[in-house]
């Protein structure tokens, strides 16, 4: 083995170890999504978000903005018109809000192997958010084959999903 495939290995199986409770890899992963709440769904009337369990193997959070003026600086085409006939039709007075929502759905989750569903959600269907015509949603699909696959490439796919907020 040469020395390179040695610190190569070496490195793997400390990552591994890391990661061999369970509990550790539930931890690293919340801990990330709550780093991408605080960038992404943190508003003017949400902040200090943490990932919740939403519903069994599903965790993330949800967030309102009240400020349309904030609301309207994404970029997604369709979700910024929808923004702006929800600002049009409901009076300021009424308080509109656009609900934000980051999750990611455990479909099999361990240091070996995974496979994750990660959805970000854009929902100006005040005030029920039922409506799914007046929603954008991304789903990002994260399969991964060992702990450093999954460390790696996380953030990366949250990220991918967050773009709808941009």
């Amino acid at each position: 083995m040469t020395d390179n495939s040695k610190l190569i290995q070496d490195w793997q199986d400390k990552v591994k170890h890391s990661f061999d409770d369970e509990g550790k890899l539930h931890d690293y992963l919340l801990h990330t999504i709550d780093n991408f709440l605080y960038r992404y769904l943190e508003t003017s009337i949400d902040k200090d978000l943490k990932t919740q369990e939403i519903a069994p193997f599903i965790y993330g959070a949800h967030s309102f903005e009240s400020n349309m003026v904030q609301a309207l600086k994404i970029t997604n085409l369709e979700a910024r018109n929808g923004i702006k006939e929800l600002a049009k039709a409901i009076p300021k007075s009424e308080g509109p809000k656009v609900k934000y929502t980051l999750e990611v759905q455990l479909k099999e989750f361990g240091p070996e192997r995974g496979h994750l569903v990660i959805t970000a959600i854009v929902n100006w269907d005040f005030p029920h958010y039922t409506d799914r015509s007046k929603m954008m949603k991304k789903d990002v699909e994260f399969k991964y084959k060992d702990i450093g696959q999954f460390r790696k490439e996380l953030a990366l796919r949250l990220e991918s999903a967050c773009e709808l907020f941009s």
